[in-house]
């Protein structure tokens, strides 16, 4: 088990959220599930191929901020195999809720069908898994959080604002998110990642190829279509977007030759329920969805997806439907306009118990290909007839991809109670795709009536006259509207362009999304026979903007930005220091200083900080993922002292503007915190050294406190003034750069806002215990008004503890050698005796692959030193042998009563020793008693 038992020394406070350095295992194991057509072949894999262990083979990476936990590998694998035997199998695979042990997914994996030179051929993530990394170091999976890359760690320039946020162009190149979050240098200005975008709360990024030397020594028969595939997925911890994961793939034609005939699918095999239950995937049931369904904004959405639920629930144990949802993909390279929705174009289930021709699994490229371009769906899945099923969704054609050019397809996986709930968060999947529009070009006149779209007099070459000028003035979809309707409309005039600087070009903006429009607000598929069409409003100047739901283009604002929705502020630093029955929580200011993503002004409104105890572990769990949702409880809460707004209609019709205080106004001064590094004499002179540090580096090149030296152990020129502190801990200096501002200046000089730091202190907490804490953020609601002013209008977002955390368990104090003087030596261990009620009393947790026992007894009150401590039979022999490092003030460690040769323990009397490195310390010996 992982604890955070080192005492936080008070000037360590400036740290990354959850910025965990996970080593990529290096490992040959095969799940124990077969399948009538897995080629197990595909899990014994020699991983030794991939230097520095490219391929992430350890389920360390795993989307896990919302209520629906995803491993992500970047082997083609989505999922974790649940229930199997490998070395990612424990790791989430689509555990829903989170920390629940409930799984969704048992693998998971994108196909790519197409035509090329005349064979149809089909590269797939599972279950052969042909997309596969390089051999770089750099082709690792990529984890950025809030703009920042959390792994793989060392990459401090990097940059992942995007916008509206203010400094979106991190490089300040003119350009926004050019870069691919890749370890590349992919715009070749000679940086790396500093501009790669970040989305939501946690996104993960990585590279495959369908061509390498292992895919084609493992599969001998696959025959690759030339692919480069950029995966990324993107997860939000808030409530109306965490029961989805999201995925988009850049697929790239890496060839020669054209790809003809192109098809995109995803594959998913459930096997839905408790990875404890057998015969988990037995029960599945299958089906699709096609149609429009109503979201939180009372628009209405299309939603496409194929999808499984467990035919009983599992007992009530998993009550959920598990869907892949197509929301999107950009325009066929040949030419062809997307459409203005993506439908699947197949849905099929099928499973390993019969053949192909009748219904079962594919065995070959050319099935796999008919699967992804037969137009149909098979129908739900009777009652009656549940299986363990597998199926397949798909899109396309596009008609040709040429070498050099790529597709981008947008699709998520999905989770909610029932239908009805999976429905409800596909519609929230599609509007966080769809996101806002910005008037990026600062003009009020374009993006109005309804326009979204830039023609320029360029668009169509040099012929003349301008064939500019024969479409009518909202130029559209015309699927959905009759001849008579367009002709009503006025033609193009000249005087309607405008010169468009950014194209150095005649431009105007037109309504190609008019038909997807008209159903977000009538809620039917709009027809030229049903004439729904007059009842869309989008292009009506008489209709107030805020009346016009669905529609884009409006209220001057012309610039989609897409993957975005409305978040909390996001959570601050926290650090937690274990003490004797009690812990104290730290966190800094950076939930206060961030601006809202979608107004750019800031809404900080309270700090909340929340516990979760009474953890055991469920099967597919862990300290590193977190606890069950509802474990969670509020501890406290402080927030800003404000008011809000209220509009009251009077009965004469009048308005009238209250005045009202929000929220408990506690004010965040009863849990202000100054570390004492700050005032250690020992340290005097270091602010104003830092000080001229911070200010010399006036573009905000450093976010945090840089290396001083270069890669030869030089002190750096710029850090000269910081001579006399070159030996001071790194906390120590990055502390004191954290609280020194930079103002805002003179032309490119960045402004840098001073660290605050706070602690509150739990002392409702027990020796010995794991608990878990989160510091979240909360925010009020804005509303822009008329005449251009924002008010506070209320209670707004709140941050999900589940986001981001720290377990840690409280223990007692390391002993000193005064207290061990004056006090004598009072080591000890609990419980004594160990007897199976008192070891499941002290929180025994579900056995895992690191905890084989899931019990534990600790040695507490050890001493200040590091310590070794020696555990024997009566028989003198040595059953195990402990390391403790006491010398950040934790006095205890504990053990899960498995000898050193892995096995469990029996009853008996045990003896153990504590040696310590410090002379001060004699050596200690103690006994306990097991009762198994």
């Amino acid at each position: 088990m992982r604890h955070n038992r080192t005492r936080v020394d008070e000037h360590q406070l400036r740290w990354p959220v959850r910025a965990v350095i996970a080593l990529v295992a290096v490992a040959v194991l095969a799940p124990s599930a077969a399948f009538a057509w897995v080629d197990m072949a595909a899990y014994e894999d020699d991983f030794d191929n991939y230097p520095a262990g490219i391929a992430v083979v350890d389920g360390s990476y795993v989307m896990n901020v919302g209520e629906l936990h995803i491993n992500i590998t970047n082997h083609g694998l989505i999922g974790s195999n649940a229930g199997a035997t490998c070395s990612w199998c424990d790791a989430p695979s689509a555990q829903w809720p989170a920390g629940s042990g409930i799984e969704y997914l048992y693998s998971a994996g994108l196909w790519v069908g197409g035509v090329l030179l005349g064979e149809k051929l089909c590269s797939t993530g599972q279950y052969e898994r042909e997309f596969r990394p390089l051999d770089s170091i750099e082709d690792t999976i990529y984890e950025g959080s809030g703009g920042r890359i959390i792994r793989p760690a060392g990459n401090e320039l990097a940059g992942g604002k995007r916008f509206p946020e203010s400094g979106a162009d991190d490089d300040e190149d003119g350009l926004i998110d050019e870069e691919i979050l890749n370890g590349y240098d992919d715009d070749e200005d000679g940086l790396i990642d500093e501009d790669f975008g970040q989305i939501g709360n946690q996104m993960m990024v990585c590279t495959m190829y369908d061509n390498t030397r292992l895919a084609s020594e493992i599969y001998a028969d696959h025959t690759p279509l030339n692919l480069k595939v950029i995966q990324r997925s993107y997860a939000w911890e808030n409530d109306d977007a965490d029961d989805f994961v999201a995925f988009e793939f850049e697929i790239t034609n890496i060839g020669v030759a054209d790809i003809d005939d192109v098809y995109i699918g995803f594959f998913a095999d459930s096997d839905i329920g408790s990875r404890t239950r057998p015969g988990r995937a037995e029960d599945d049931m299958a089906g699709s969805y096609d149609g429009l369904v109503q979201a939180r904004d009372n628009s209405w959405v299309p939603v496409s997806v194929g999808y499984m639920y467990d035919d009983d629930g599992d007992g009530g144990e998993a009550p959920g439907y598990f869907g892949i949802a197509f929301l999107g993909h950009d325009t066929d390279p040949s030419g062809m306009r997307a459409p203005t929705r993506v439908k699947l174009r197949s849905f099929q289930s099928f499973s390993g118990q019969q053949s192909f021709d009748q219904g079962g699994d594919p065995t070959n490229d050319g099935e796999r290909y008919e699967l992804l371009s037969v137009e149909e769906r098979d129908r739900d899945v009777a009652e009656g007839k549940e299986n363990d099923y597998r199926f397949l969704v798909s899109a396309g054609p596009f008609k040709v991809l040429p070498p050099g050019e790529s597709l981008t397809f947008q699709a998520a996986m999905v989770v909610g109670m029932g239908k009805a709930g999976l429905l409800r968060n596909c519609a929230e999947a599609s509007l966080t795709y769809y996101g806002n529009y910005f008037n990026f070009d600062g003009k009020p006149e374009t993006g109005v009536n309804g326009r979204e779209t830039r023609i320029c007099l360029g668009d169509y070459g040099t012929i003349s006259p301008n064939p500019i000028y024969s479409f009518v003035a909202d130029y559209m979809d015309t699927s959905c509207v009759s001849q008579q309707f367009v002709l009503s409309q006025p033609t193009i005039k000249q005087s309607d362009l405008y010169m468009d600087t950014e194209v150095n070009d005649y431009c105007i903006y037109v309504n190609m999304d008019n038909c997807f429009e008209c159903a977000r607000q009538q809620g039917k598929t709009c027809t030229v026979e049903n004439n729904l069409i007059s009842g869309w409003n989008c292009w009506d100047p008489e209709v107030s903007d805020a009346l016009k739901t669905g529609c884009t283009g409006i209220g001057g604002l012309e610039a989609q930005v897409n993957w975005l929705v409305g978040m909390a502020p996001p959570p601050p630093g926290m650090r937690v220091w274990p003490t004797d029955n009690s812990v104290h929580v730290y966190w800094n200011n950076k939930s206060e200083i961030t601006p809202d993503v979608r107004l750019n002004e800031i809404d900080f409104e309270s700090y909340r900080i929340w516990r979760a105890d009474n953890w055991t572990r469920p099967f597919g769990s862990s300290v590193e993922n977190g606890p069950e949702s509802n474990l969670w409880q509020l501890v406290a809460e402080y927030d800003v002292v404000n008011d809000y707004i209220q509009l009251r209609e009077l009965v004469n019709g009048a308005t009238l503007r209250d005045t009202l205080p929000l929220g408990a106004n506690t004010g965040l001064e009863p849990v202000m915190y100054r570390p004492i590094c700050l005032d250690d004499p020992q340290y005097d002179g270091l602010l104003e050294a830092m000080t001229e540090v911070v200010l010399a580096d006036s573009t905000g090149r450093y976010s945090s406190m840089p290396s001083l030296y270069d890669r030869n152990g030089m002190l750096l020129p710029q850090f000269s003034v910081l001579a006399p502190w070159q030996s001071v801990a790194y906390t120590v200096l990055d502390t004191f750069f954290s609280v020194v501002p930079r103002p805002m200046g003179g032309p490119g000089t960045v402004e840098k806002i001073s660290t605050e730091y706070y602690e509150h202190i739990d002392t409702s907490v027990h020796n010995g215990f794991i608990y878990f804490y989160s510091v979240t953020a909360t925010d009020h609601a804005l509303a822009v008004q008329n005449n251009g002013d924002v008010w506070n209008v209320g209670e707004g977002l709140s941050g999900d503890p589940g986001s981001s955390f720290i377990d840690t368990s409280p223990g007692a104090e390391a002993q000193t050698p005064e207290e061990r003087s004056s006090q004598g030596t009072n080591i000890y261990v609990y419980p004594n005796p160990a007897t199976r009620d008192a070891l499941a009393d002290f929180q025994e947790l579900n056995p895992n692959a690191d905890d084989p026992t899931g019990v534990r007894v600790c040695f507490a009150n050890l001493p200040l030193a590091r310590n070794t401590i020696k555990i024997f039979s009566l028989n003198g022999d040595l059953i195990q042998t402990i390391s403790h490092d006491g010398t950040g003030g934790y006095g205890e460690a504990c053990w899960n009563l498995i000898s050193r040769n892995g096995q469990e323990i029996v009853s008996g009397i045990y003896l153990y020793v504590v040696k310590s490195d410090d002379g001060a310390f004699d050596d200690f010996i103690g006994k306990f008693v097991v009762i198994r």
